[in-house]
Formats: C-alpha cells, sequence, structure tokens
C-alpha cells in the first residue's frame, strides 16, 4: 500500500503534456506580446508620449513577469500542500483565505497609495522626467489608468497557484497569452481608426487594467469547481511562513526585472531612451524566453530529483552547457543584427531613424549579457530547488547595485539607451559569476572537462557564426532596405537569421556543442 504522506508521482504522459502545455502557452505569450510591441512602436513611435507610456508599463510589466507568471507558486504551492497533508483539507482551506484576504488588503492600499502620488511613483522609475513636465505628467496619468491592474493580477496569481497546487495547469498558463490578445486587438482598432498618440497610449492604458480584469474572471471561472477560498483578514503563523520564504524568493526571483527598473531609470535622462530600451528589452526577452521554456521542461525536473542532496548537483554543468548553447549564439546574433532586426520590426509609422539607432544599439548591448543572464537563471534554479533562496537575493541586490553604479557613471545625454542596457549586462554577469563561484566553493557544482567541453565548442561556433553574419547581412543588404516591401525585408530578415543558424549549427555539431542534449532522456 502507498504512503499517503508521499508526494503522488506523475505518469510520464501526465507530465509530458503538462510541460507541452505550459511552454506553449509561454511562447504564445511571448510572441503576442511582442506583437503588441511591434503595433504599439508603430503608433507611439520613440518620442516623449512612448517614453511616457513605456515608463509607467514598467511596472505592470514587473508584477506580470514576476507573479503572472508563476512566481507564487514557489512560496505559495509548498506551503499549501504541507499543510493539506499535514493539517488536512480544511486547514489548507482556511490558508488559502487567510492568503487571499491579506494580499487584497494590502493591494488595496498600495493601489490607493500609488493613485496619490502617481508623479512622485513616476519620478521612482524615470527620475529624468523631472527636467520635462509633460512627460512626466502624460506617465502619471496613464500610471493611474494601470494601477488597478496591479490588484486585479496579483490575485488572479494567487488563485492560478492555488490551480496549480491541484493540479489544474492549462487555464493559469494560457491566462498570460489572453492578455496579450486583448491588447493587441485593441492596438489594431486604434490603429484602424488612426488615433493620436496621446489618445492611443490612454486607451492602451485602460486596457491594461482591463486584462488585469479579464485575467482574474478568467482564473475565477476556472477555480469554480474547488470552492473559492473567501477572502479573510486573519493572520496567523502559516501567513508568517509565507511572507519569510516567500518575500525572499520573490525578491531574488525579481532581480532581473529590477535591473531593468534600474536601466529605465538611467535612460529616462534622454528624450526617446526610454522607449529606445523597452523595444529593445523586448526584443532581447524573446530568446531569453525561450531558453526559459527550455530549461523548465528539459531540466528543472531532473535538478528538482537532485535538490535534496547536499552533495554535487550532478546535472548543473549539463543545465549549463544546453542553456548556454541556446543563449551564445542568440546573444552574438542580437549584437551582430541589432539594426536590421531593429528596422525591419520597428521602422514603421511614427518610429523613425534617430529611433530604430538608439533601439539598435540598445539592442546589442543587451546581447552581451544574454550569456549571463541565462546562467544566473540556472544556477540560481539550484537554491529556489533547495529552498536556499539567500544567496540568490543577494546577488539579486549588488546587480541592482552595480546596475545603478555603472548606469550613472557611464549615461550621458547621447547614448543613455545604450549605456542603460550595457549596465545591466554587467549587472547579470556580476550576478552570474557570484552565484556560479559560490555553488563551485560550496562544492555543489563541480566543473568537469565534459561540461566545460560543449560550452568551449558553443563559444567557438558562435564566434564562427559571428563572422559570418556580416556576410550574409551584405549579401541580403537589398532586399533588408527601407524602400523595399515589408513581406521582401521580413523574408531576408528570416533567410539572415537562418543562415547564422545554419553555420552555427553545423560547426557546433562538428566540435561537439551539443553534448548536454542527451540530458532530455529521463529514467526509467
Amino acid at each position: 500500500m502507498a504512503d499517503p504522506g508521499a508526494p503522488a508521482s506523475k505518469p510520464p504522459s501526465r507530465l509530458a503534456r503538462d510541460s507541452a502545455v505550459v511552454g506553449a502557452a509561454t511562447v504564445a505569450s511571448r510572441l503576442l506580446g511582442f506583437a503588441r510591441d511591434v503595433l504599439i512602436a508603430r503608433l507611439l513611435g520613440g518620442g516623449p508620449v512612448a517614453d511616457a507610456y513605456l515608463a509607467a508599463l514598467r511596472l505592470p510589466n514587473l508584477v506580470r513577469r514576476v507573479l503572472g507568471e508563476g512566481g507564487l507558486n514557489a512560496p505559495f504551492v509548498p506551503l499549501y500542500l504541507g499543510i493539506a497533508r499535514e493539517r488536512g483539507p480544511q486547514e489548507a482551506r482556511r490558508f488559502a483565505s487567510e492568503a487571499t484576504g491579506n494580499l487584497a488588503f494590502l493591494l488595496l492600499v498600495l493601489v490607493a497609495v500609488g493613485e496619490l502620488f502617481a508623479p512622485w511613483l513616476v519620478l521612482g522609475l524615470a527620475g529624468g522626467f523631472a527636467e520635462e513636465p509633460a512627460t512626466l505628467a502624460f506617465a502619471a496619468h496613464y500610471t493611474r489608468l494601470m494601477l488597478p491592474f496591479l490588484l486585479l493580477t496579483t490575485l488572479a496569481a494567487l488563485l492560478a497557484a492555488l490551480l496549480n497546487a491541484e493540479k489544474r495547469f492549462t487555464v493559469a498558463a494560457l491566462a498570460p497569452a489572453l492578455m496579450n490578445a486583448i491588447l493587441l486587438g485593441l492596438l489594431l482598432v486604434l490603429h484602424v481608426y488612426g488615433t493620436a498618440p496621446e489618445r492611443a497610449a490612454q486607451w492602451l492604458a485602460i486596457g491594461v487594467s482591463l486584462t488585469g480584469l479579464a485575467h482574474l474572471a478568467m482564473i475565477l471561472l476556472a477555480s469554480r469547481g474547488l470552492g473559492l477560498p473567501r477572502p479573510a483578514l486573519r493572520w496567523s503563523s502559516d501567513m508568517t511562513r509565507l511572507l519569510r520564504t516567500g518575500g525572499a524568493t520573490l525578491l531574488a526571483a525579481s532581480a532581473a526585472q529590477l535591473v531593468l527598473l534600474v536601466a529605465t531609470q538611467i535612460a529616462s535622462i534622454e528624450p526617446g531612451a526610454v522607449a529606445a530600451l523597452y523595444y529593445a528589452d523586448r526584443v532581447f526577452q524573446l530568446p531569453l524566453g525561450f531558453v526559459g521554456v527550455a530549461m523548465g521542461t528539459v531540466v528543472l525536473s531532473d535538478m528538482a530529483d537532485a535538490a535534496g542532496r547536499d552533495g554535487p548537483d550532478a546535472m548543473l554543468g549539463q543545465s549549463l552547457a544546453l542553456g548556454l548553447a541556446l543563449a551564445l549564439p542568440a546573444g552574438a546574433a542580437l549584437v551582430a543584427l541589432a539594426d536590421p532586426i531593429v528596422s525591419v520590426l520597428f521602422e514603421h509609422g511614427r518610429f523613425e531613424a534617430a529611433d530604430r539607432a538608439r533601439t539598435a544599439g540598445a539592442l546589442a548591448a543587451f546581447g552581451y549579457g544574454l550569456p549571463f543572464a541565462i546562467a544566473a537563471k540556472v544556477f540560481g534554479q539550484v537554491y529556489f530547488a533547495r529552498r536556499r533562496p539567500r544567496l540568490p537575493l543577494l546577488s539579486g541586490c549588488l546587480a541592482v547595485l552595480v546596475a545603478a553604479l555603472v548606469g550613472l557613471g557611464l549615461a550621458d545625454g547621447d547614448n543613455a539607451a545604450r549605456m542603460a542596457a550595457f549596465a545591466a549586462t554587467l549587472a547579470f554577469a556580476v550576478q552570474a559569476v557570484m552565484l556560479g563561484a559560490t555553488l563551485i566553493r560550496d562544492g555543489i557544482w563541480r566543473p568537469s572537462a565534459s561540461n566545460l567541453r560543449p560550452i568551449a565548442a558553443s563559444l567557438a561556433a558562435s564566434a564562427i557564426m559571428l563572422g559570418a553574419l556580416p556576410l550574409l547581412l551584405k549579401a541580403l543588404a537589398a532586399p533588408l532596405a527601407l524602400d523595399q516591401p515589408i513581406l521582401y525585408r521580413a523574408g531576408a530578415l528570416v533567410l539572415l537569421c537562418l543562415g547564422g543558424v545554419v553555420v552555427y549549427g553545423a560547426v557546433g555539431g562538428l566540435l561537439g556543442a551539443f553534448g548536454a542534449l542527451p540530458l532530455r532522456k529521463r529514467r526509467a
């Protein structure tokens, strides 16, 4: 007879299905979000209205990335399931009611304070707007319209964590894609009517809060069969445990987003730089998101199996090699192809040549940081799997400090977006080095030739691809020209990227860059 206290293991088919659903939904959300940002660039351009709207959007994006895509799972789900196992389902429901009630009350207070002090909140995100009163006024107005999103989507994220605890993954995974689809539809309507930038940004800010409402409604509908927890303003020892463990975990998980908030603050000293940094970050997030999905579907379940051991983590070296096999060529491509990528994707409508130059400079700077961001993500997962978030939290705080100091030291009025992105890259590097060095010092990671050889091969193959891309770019210069039809330009960009993939794949295969891929084999 099975031990009732032991966690039930998923059948392989169920595990594969859940992983496929979550991975596909994440990819769909990223692609819809990217299409949304292409239309935002076309509608708002890169001027003061775009600066104001995109600075205001930073806070909802922080919440959406950290919480809306599963950030509450790590602190809430283990505690909820532990209470259910030790004290019964009724006690677990009581805990869920307390969490819902206290979180709702806290969010109501924070949103009310934000509505009252919106201009000061904006200056906390983009202090350079103090010299641009019109941009500051726009940003404060848009911030007030977006703040209800924080309340709605955070409550939805908590209920989604409850769904995940009950092994219901599909609706929670699809919710971010639904939110992006709503904004995409609104953007298409605004384009059809030729709405002026100021009015369009106002409607988009309202649309952000409406997506939060849709997110909450979708999760509520999916939760009906579970018996929704009734919010309760009680404080118990379980809430203290949630606050103690969850706060550190969420702060550690949000380090990369806090670095980007600091970068936005730095970029705000130059008109148009906040918009340029935002558009560059959205392109940067595409490969970062795809690699994150690969890490989640291929690596993390094996890493979790090893989490109970205090000795070396045998999966870590292979995880790192696999992540870098994807991140190194993607980062090299962002560096080499920043200008044509930005031109083809964004240089339409009100997005002009000066906006393209600023955005391409920031994108190239982000490209150097992609491998470090992936390495930090892999290293951090080891600590999260072992329920030891202290070091990821400390390294994240150090990364934010580095971004602030470097950005303020290097930024000037002409290259603020590029310098802000470069500061973020250095912050990712510092975080990755700190985490990796500590893993080696503590004996959790013991680098071996079998793990380092694929990384060296990936690096060499990426360098050769980096040398080949300018030749490919020269051959496709004519169809990439600005006066060509957009379909020709998009097709040429796809061919250019495919050419880079072929070169990297061929050279990497010969050199053994993909030695980590057998990680996909699962134990019987």
